[in-house]
């Protein structure tokens, strides 16, 4: 059968506008896909991070054995597939009394603190049983149908790892169930000071909504690309002349070059850098392709822009921490850190951990070297001190907490090490005190007194504190009495 050059042309047309329109929906929704499918699972995994890295470890741990306790105690164990059967029922009724303990309600707390400032679906913990391949619910935030404690569901295939190496926990994965929708899930482990894992801190993100706008935005596409093309074909019926074939071809060549070469984190000129004026529809189909073109770069560096703009804004909030708690002179922790960091001492006293101690540390005549030489002067005394402790101290967090007053928390080795590193300390401000060489400024004298917590007259943290500011004082007046 034999066709006219007009109807050639506008099957050409036709042909050329369903590939291009085909790919431009094909690639603008993997590209947006893949980029929305990281985002979400870079914000699952480090949600699930911090939830790891924050949430009171000896607490989990408490609560997770307590689960597991009644979970390895029972034969006939019953899977959420079964959820609202009375066998089930049954079944979670073993581990009801748990959610009355002070320590599960710690744990749910804490999750729900942090599911409601992240502004996610749901934050839970859970446990592996490697034997039956399922993961035991410990602690649920969800506000609605929270999995109660002992709930178990089989391990995803996807996961299949985990059985046999605990440690890699649960890399984000998007799964599309008829029950939760669309859900980017991740799972952190949570160690404990033996590095053994406690248990997993989890966290789903709903993506129903996404998927939705995402499903949207192709529709549109679709419509657009579709209206594009019937244009395109109705002016293609009045091409009949030679000079149509081989800008067609063109076009042609450039879209297979885009299909095959296209770069989804740079903008491409594939249609740009066609130079077409035929005056006629060509002319006008060569111009759509290059709007359609600038669009996806526009749209690609859009997404890319959202996800440095992401990037910086988290970075940015990690150079903001670490400031508030680091103090600016000196580069060591200050005031507000030694406060975080005698919670934390206190917390633990109460768990039953005694192992620590303190060294308080303070730096003499500095008034005098600011009055004779200057604060100047007197900022590099006090820097000089810190650098003396921190090269002493070199196991142990180091604050200044006054003007010229240092502690250190004594843990790990200088802990087991105090009286010769406070010998050594001695020694070395000692000797800086008879060097001649130095300034006046730099020959820094110090005071330095220690305390080891002593369960028989320690009850805080305060108390083992003041016995070190009180051996650090006895020291001072042995330093001027000697100096008389």
């Amino acid at each position: 059968m034999k066709f006219s050059l007009r109807r050639k042309t506008a099957l050409l047309i036709v042909l050329i506008a369903i590939i291009l329109s085909g790919t431009s929906i094909a690639v603008s929704g993997n590209i947006i896909k893949g980029m929305i499918d990281e985002q979400y699972k870079s914000k699952a995994n480090d949600i699930a991070n911090t939830i790891a890295v924050t949430i009171d470890v000896e607490n989990t741990k408490q609560v997770t054995q307590a689960v597991m306790e009644i979970y390895d105690s029972t034969e006939n164990r019953v899977g959420s597939e079964y959820w609202g059967t009375p066998e089930f029922d049954e079944y979670i009724a073993l581990f009801s009394q748990i959610e009355d303990e002070d320590y599960f309600k710690k744990a749910l707390s804490e999750l729900r603190r942090i599911q409601d400032v992240n502004d996610v679906d749901c934050v839970y913990l859970m446990a592996v049983d490697s034997a039956s391949a399922s993961g035991i619910y410990i602690v649920d935030a969800a506000l609605e149908d929270a999995c109660p404690p002992g709930c178990f569901d089989p391990i995803y295939e996807v996961n299949g790892r985990l059985l046999d190496d605990p440690t890699v926990g649960f890399p984000a994965y998007i799964t599309n169930t008829e029950e939760y929708g669309w859900l980017v899930t991740a799972g952190t482990p949570i160690y404990d000071e033996a590095d053994d894992v406690v248990a997993y801190a989890m966290v789903d993100i709903s993506m129903d909504d996404i998927r939705a706008r995402q499903n949207g935005l192709i529709g549109t596409l679709i419509v657009v690309l579709a209206i594009l093309t019937i244009i395109i074909i109705s002016v293609a019926l009045y091409m009949v002349d030679k000079t149509v074939v081989n800008p067609i071809n063109t076009l042609s060549q450039a879209a297979s070059k885009y299909c095959r070469e296209q770069d989804l984190t740079q903008a491409r000129i594939d249609f740009a850098s066609i130079d077409i004026h035929t005056g006629d529809e060509v002319e006008i189909l060569a111009d759509s392709m290059k709007r359609m073109e600038r669009d996806i770069n526009d749209n690609i560096a859009n997404l890319m822009a959202v996800a440095e703009e992401l990037s910086t804004t988290r970075k940015q909030a990690d150079i903001m921490n670490e400031l508030a708690t680091k103090d600016a002179l000196t580069g060591v922790r200050n005031k507000m850190s030694y406060d975080m960091e005698v919670e934390r001492l206190a917390r633990e006293l109460e768990q039953g951990k005694i192992a620590f101690g303190m060294a308080m540390i303070d730096l003499n005549f500095l008034k005098r070297i600011n009055d004779n030489y200057g604060h100047e002067k007197g900022n590099v005394a006090i820097q000089k001190l810190c650098h003396i402790i921190c090269a002493t101290f070199v196991h142990s967090p180091v604050f200044r907490v006054g003007g010229d007053e240092f502690v250190v928390i004594l843990q790990n080795n200088d802990y087991e090490n105090v009286k010769e590193l406070v010998g050594s300390f001695n020694v070395i401000i000692e000797d800086m005190a008879n060097d001649e060489e130095l300034e006046p400024w730099e020959r820094v004298s110090a005071a330095i007194g220690y305390a080891l917590f002593d369960q028989r007259r320690d009850v805080s943290v305060e108390d083992v504190f003041k016995r070190a500011d009180g051996a650090m004082y006895i020291r001072k007046k042995e330093m001027k009495s000697s100096r008389v």
